[in-house]
């Protein structure tokens, strides 16, 4: 391993399917920081895309020929990546090696599946991608929901919004800086994050501002389709859900708009939102049953969980994120609601099972 007055030595894994930015972002800022970056593949001649199709790259060498101790970190994109990378024996054991000698180990969003895949978990604090969270607990790993996790030589984050602090966490683990810029401490909330995410390739403030634009324009058209529902619901507890889902959405808005007024920006619904709330009218011209309400409700608020959803791993700006993140949480959280209650008054009238037939089965001879 290299001493500090040498160049730092860094190998960046690569598979088919990366999540793009979790590999340009500390690509692009440790090529800044002066350090030597090597792409390990699992074959030398292939090009390797991104999930995005933003990335398209060819590795310097294979982790098969690779000599762990020759580097001072190892970092591991996310994506659909490590899913193949852990398939890769030659890939595992270079990892796993890099991480017992106490050289850094630096692993983002689904990464942590080739550390599960070599038992480097154990009793050990961690965190990953959500969908992850099950397996790398089965793998013995304390899973902690925080953007940035340092257990010894292993830092780990969950997400492409987590970027700009994963890897200003990595430059300072190496004692690297980024001439002309500064690098705020990790733990700092409200450092502006996604200026450093914009220079090393991330989301630009363009993206940052649609982003919330969208999801501004998606909860005003749930808030006035709920609106709706608040009026036309036929029982006083269908109506104290809607208007408890109405107070959410409000919330949202607000949390939005702040956000963009912290980006220096203003809200800008789109035109087209007017055709939602003539759709959402004419659905009530005529008389709807409580079922018909429910049900439209229900596709309204799964929408809204998906497209935030969709959102919240598009963007490496981790105070907007989190946004998305929290509202993400509070409207899943009511679709189950809706759901439990279309559930129970379907249920209601719900036609009995059919009963079985008196009549001798008939066998074909």
């Amino acid at each position: 391993m290299t001493t500090q007055t040498e160049t730092k030595r860094v190998a960046i894994l690569i598979e088919q399917g990366v999540e793009d930015a979790e590999f340009q972002i500390p690509y692009n800022a440790l090529k800044k920081a002066g350090a030597n970056v090597v792409v390990l593949g699992s074959r030398i001649n292939e090009e390797y895309k991104g999930k995005q199709n933003k990335v398209a790259v060819k590795a310097d060498a294979t982790t098969t020929e690779a000599i762990a101790a020759d580097f001072d970190a190892v970092i591991i994109p996310g994506g659909q990546a490590p899913d193949k990378m852990r398939t890769n024996m030659n890939t595992v054991n270079f990892v796993k090696e890099a991480l017992d000698a106490g050289i850094l180990v630096a692993s983002v969003c689904h990464g942590p599946q080739v550390l599960i895949e070599g038992d480097m978990l154990e009793n050990v604090r961690a965190t990953g991608f959500r969908a992850i969270r099950k397996d790398m607990q089965n793998a013995g790993a304390v899973f902690v929901d925080e953007p940035l996790v340092i257990d010894d030589n292993l830092i780990t984050s969950r997400r492409p919004g987590d970027l700009p602090i994963f890897t200003t966490a990595i430059l300072q683990y190496l004692n690297l800086s980024v001439p002309d810029t500064s690098l705020p401490n990790v733990a700092d909330a409200d450092a502006g994050w996604w200026k450093l995410g914009e220079e090393w390739g991330g989301s630009s403030k363009s993206e940052i501002v649609q982003a919330i634009n969208t999801a501004i324009a998606g909860e005003r058209y749930s808030l006035e389709a709920f609106q709706h529902y608040v009026d036309n619901a036929p029982d006083e507890a269908m109506r104290e859900l809607f208007q408890e889902i109405c107070a959410h959405k409000q919330q949202h808005i607000q949390l939005l708009e702040s956000r963009l007024n912290v980006l220096g920006d203003k809200p800008s619904l789109a035109a087209s939102i007017s055709n939602f709330y003539a759709d959402v009218k004419a659905f009530f011209q005529n008389n709807r049953s409580n079922i018909d309400i429910l049900r439209r409700a229900l596709g309204d608020m799964q929408t809204g969980v998906v497209d935030i959803y969709a959102l919240r791993n598009k963007l490496t700006d981790p105070a907007t994120v989190d946004i998305f993140d929290q509202m993400e949480i509070v409207l899943a959280r009511d679709e189950a609601r809706i759901a439990e209650m279309y559930k129970d008054r379907l249920g209601d009238r719900a036609p009995q099972s059919p009963q079985p037939s008196s009549s001798p089965s008939v066998t074909a001879g």
